[in-house]
C-alpha cells in the first residue's frame, strides 16, 4: 500500500493510529471489490475453466485470495471459516508448506466442486469477518501488516486473474471478447521510428526505499557499479517482430539460446503466442477480441526465449534489471511514448488514466537478462509468508516496468517480476539494450 496508508511492505513505520486503521480497512474493502468486478463480465462456465497447467482458474484465484486472510488473520484468532468447510484449506493453499498438504496446480481445473456460488458465499464471509476486526480496533501491528501485505497480494492475482482469463477466452477456437471497447480506431497512432536513450557509467541506488511498499525481494537498498548503455526508447512493436519472422528468425538456430531453441522445436513454436493466421494475413487476440494485426503495437506476450532471439538478430541484447531500474529511477521519460502504441482494449484496470501515473511504466513487463536471485544481504521473514518470494529464486528470470494489468500502486522502479524464460502468458514484450 502507498506511505499515506502507514503500511511500508512487511513493516510498518511509526504508530498506527485508528485514523490509518481505517484508510487500510478502506482499501481492504476496495480490493476486494474490484477482484470481484474483474470476473464481473464471465460466464459462470467460464470460471472453472483450466486450459493448461499455468492457468488457474478464476474461481480458484476468488477462493485463493480468500484463503490468505483467512489462514493468516482469522484461524490464529480462531475464527477461521475453513472451519465450516475444512476442505478449502486444503484446496486454496497454493504453495505454503507450512501450512500443510495441498491440492496440485496442475489440477485445479478438475474440480467443479465447491461452485462458484459457495466460494462466493465465502469470500463474502471473510470480508465480513476482517473488517469486523478492523471496525472492533483490535488489530496489532503485525495484523496489520499481515492484511497490508495481503491486499497487495490479491492485487497480484488480479493482474493474474486478467493472464488467466485472456488465455481462457484466448484459446478457445472461437475465441470470444472479455470486454468490448468502442471506437479503437482513435487509438490506432503512426509508429515511431526507434531512438535510443544513453545512460553514462555510475555508481547507483538499487531495491526499494523503506519508507514505501515493498515485497522483500527488493531488499535490501544496495550499490551497484553499471557500465554505459543504451536502451531503446519504446518497446519493439509487431511490425519490428514480424520482420524477424519473415528473415526466418524461428527458423534460425544461431539465434537462440539452448534450451530456447530446444522449446521452440519441441512446442513447435512459430510466432507470438496470440497471433493467428488466416488467409495469409495474421490477427491477434485482445481482450477485446480478435482483430487484424496493427503493425505498430508493441508485440506482447514474449517469452524470454524470443526476446532474447530478436534482440541477437537486432545486434543488440535484452538489458539488465539494474539497467532499466537505474535508467527508470532517474528518468521519467522513458515510457512517455508507448501509451500511444498501445491497444486500449488491454486498459481494463484499473481506471482509463492508469497511463497517467507518475512513473509511466506503459504497457508490457520487459524481459531482462538477471537471473531472478537474491540481493546482497537478503532476509526472508521467518513465518509463513517467508515462503512468498526468496523459494523461487531458481530457474526464473527479472522482468521490470509493469503492465496494462498491473495495479496502479505497484507501478515502482524496484518492483520485481519474475518467470521462466519459456513463459508467455503474462503481458511481457521486448526493450533492447547495447553496450557504449
Amino acid at each position: 500500500m502507498t506511505k499515506k496508508n502507514g503500511v511500508t511492505g512487511q513493516n510498518f513505520n511509526g504508530q498506527i493510529d485508528q485514523e490509518i486503521d481505517r484508510s487500510l480497512q478502506q482499501v481492504f474493502a476496495d480490493v476486494r471489490q474490484q477482484t470481484e468486478q474483474i470476473c464481473a463480465n464471465l460466464l459462470t462456465e467460464d470460471f472453472v475453466v483450466q486450459p493448461a497447467s499455468f492457468v488457474s482458474p478464476p474461481k480458484w484465484h476468488l477462493a485463493h485470495t480468500s484463503w490468505f486472510f483467512d489462514c493468516f488473520i482469522l484461524e490464529p484468532l480462531n475464527i477461521a471459516q475453513t472451519k465450516k468447510s475444512s476442505q478449502y484449506h486444503y484446496l486454496f493453499n497454493s504453495y505454503y508448506k507450512s501450512q500443510g498438504a495441498h491440492w496440485l496446480q496442475t489440477n485445479r481445473g478438475q474440480l467443479s466442486r465447491p461452485s462458484v456460488k459457495e466460494i462466493m458465499s465465502y469470500r463474502q464471509g471473510i470480508t465480513e469477518a476482517v473488517i469486523e476486526l478492523f471496525e472492533s480496533n483490535s488489530l496489532s501491528l503485525k495484523q496489520l501488516e499481515v492484511i497490508a501485505t495481503g491486499i497487495q497480494h490479491e492485487q497480484q492475482h488480479q493482474e493474474l486473474l486478467l493472464m488467466d482469463i485472456k488465455f481462457i477466452l484466448g484459446n478457445h477456437p472461437w475465441p470470444d471478447a472479455y470486454q468490448q471497447i468502442a471506437d479503437t480506431d482513435k487509438f490506432l497512432l503512426p509508429a515511431r521510428a526507434l531512438g535510443w536513450l544513453e545512460s553514462t557509467e555510475n555508481i547507483s541506488l538499487f531495491g526499494a526505499r523503506i519508507d514505501d511498499f515493498s515485497f522483500d525481494n527488493e531488499r535490501p537498498r544496495h550499490r551497484r557499479w553499471i557500465s554505459g548503455f543504451q536502451l531503446s526508447d519504446r518497446l519493439i512493436n509487431n511490425g519490428e517482430y514480424l520482420d524477424f519472422m519473415t528473415d526466418g528468425g524461428y527458423r534460425r538456430p544461431e539465434l537462440w539460446l539452448s534450451d530456447g531453441w530446444d522449446w521452440i522445436q519441441e512446442k513447435q513454436i512459430t510466432h507470438p503466442l496470440y497471433w493467428r493466421k488466416k488467409n495469409q494475413n495474421w490477427d491477434e487476440y485482445h481482450l477485446c477480441g480478435l482483430g487484424p494485426l496493427n503493425t505498430n503495437l508493441p508485440v506482447s506476450h514474449i517469452s524470454l526465449y524470443e526476446a532474447d532471439a530478436y534482440a541477437r538478430w537486432m545486434g543488440a541484447r535484452l538489458p539488465t534489471e539494474f539497467e532499466l531500474e537505474a535508467y527508470s529511477s532517474r528518468d521519467k521519460e522513458l515510457f512517455k511514448y508507448e501509451k500511444a502504441f498501445w491497444d486500449p482494449s488491454e486498459m481494463v484496470y484499473p481506471a482509463p488514466d492508469r497511463a497517467c501515473d507518475e512513473f509511466d511504466t506503459g504497457l508490457l513487463w520487459q524481459w531482462t537478462s538477471s537471473a531472478y536471485s537474491p540481493y546482497p544481504g537478503y532476509k526472508t521473514i521467518n513465518t509463513a509468508l517467508g515462503e512468498y518470494n526468496g523459494k523461487f529464486m531458481a530457474n526464473q528470470y527479472v522482468l521490470k516496468g509493469g503492465c496494462v494489468a498491473t495495479p496502479k500502486n505497484h507501478l515502482r522502479a524496484s518492483y520485481r517480476n519474475f518467470y521462466r524464460p519459456s513463459d508467455r502468458w503474462a503481458f511481457t514484450g521486448i526493450r533492447l539494450a547495447k553496450d557504449l
